[in-house]
């Protein structure tokens, strides 16, 4: 099973904001952080109500200009686990000159991924010249994949050198007990939140292992992310829930990731790490 899909495609250029006007995507840019490299192999259950879909990725990037907070969300993998607080993504040209801003998806050679019954083989997939920010090649599977756990090697590229790497892990339990309010997550299929006028917004769930992160998700008009300990407990004061209803105002979409991060070595990369995300997702109007 190789593979990336149109419509694969399709999703994966929703997620990091582009459009085919060539503008480029929204991205938090800073004119001086340095040159960075890093990996992503990921594994992402998502819950929304019409049953759990897995999608397995990978994305290998060396970055300019780009806050590394904001390089998950912009080269389609799952979003960082910051421990707590929350970020709102700036919009294109705010801060520093958008002409500085560089993401390069890397070619690392062939990965393969194991897990249960399942051999198969993740090759690069170049990605259309869509937008003036990221290029190169992305890595994916689809089709009906395990829940459980994996293990991914990578011969790496024997002409640069880079890419060589093996790391196996198992994800955390997908998040039980869900509620935002009165609302257990997920809802039916077709059926979206409707947030309270006013005040804050609380989300409770069945607390998870100490190590594990939580990362709460509300994007619209813009998006604003938050962390959490997996604790069970997650709050928005008033100030706060206001702005996620201004973002929402015109519909969109609430996610609950429950993060595990496996550190690994990885040839000629500075970072490399396989993420298990386990996602709830609900329409928010």
């Amino acid at each position: 099973m190789v593979l990336c899909r149109s419509t694969w495609l399709v999703s994966l250029f929703a997620a990091i904001g582009v459009g085919c006007t060539g503008a480029g995507p929204e991205v938090a840019l800073d004119a001086d952080i340095a040159a960075h490299s890093e990996g992503i192999v990921f594994v992402e259950r998502v819950s929304d109500g019409s049953g759990a879909r897995v999608h397995v990725g990978g994305r290998f990037f060396r970055s300019q200009g780009v806050r590394v907070e904001s390089l998950p969300e912009l080269v389609g993998a799952p979003p960082s686990a910051a421990v707590t607080g929350c970020t709102e993504r700036a919009s294109m040209g705010e801060g520093a000159d958008p002409t500085q801003a560089e993401v390069q998806l890397l070619d690392v050679g062939a990965i393969d991924a194991r897990a249960e019954a399942l051999v198969a083989r993740m090759a690069p997939h170049r990605l259309p010249d869509l937008w003036n920010v990221v290029s190169g090649v992305v890595y994916g599977l689809d089709g009906e994949l395990p829940a459980g756990g994996w293990q991914f090697t990578g011969a790496g590229d024997p002409v640069t050198q880079r890419g060589a790497f093996d790391v196996s892990g198992a994800p955390p339990d997908p998040i039980a007990n869900l509620r935002l309010g009165d609302d257990a997550l997920p809802l039916p299929s077709g059926q979206a939140v409707v947030l309270p006028r006013r005040g804050g917004l609380s989300l409770r769930w069945a607390r998870g292992a100490s190590s594990d992160r939580v990362a709460v998700v509300f994007e619209g008009a813009g998006t604003l992310s938050c962390g959490a300990r997996d604790d069970g407990t997650f709050d928005l004061d008033g100030h706060q829930g206001d702005r996620v209803r201004e973002l929402l105002r015109q519909g969109g979409t609430i996610s609950v990731h429950r993060l595990r991060v496996i550190p690994f070595a990885m040839a000629g990369i500075n970072r490399a790490s396989l993420v298990f995300d386990q996602v709830v997702r609900v329409r928010a109007e």
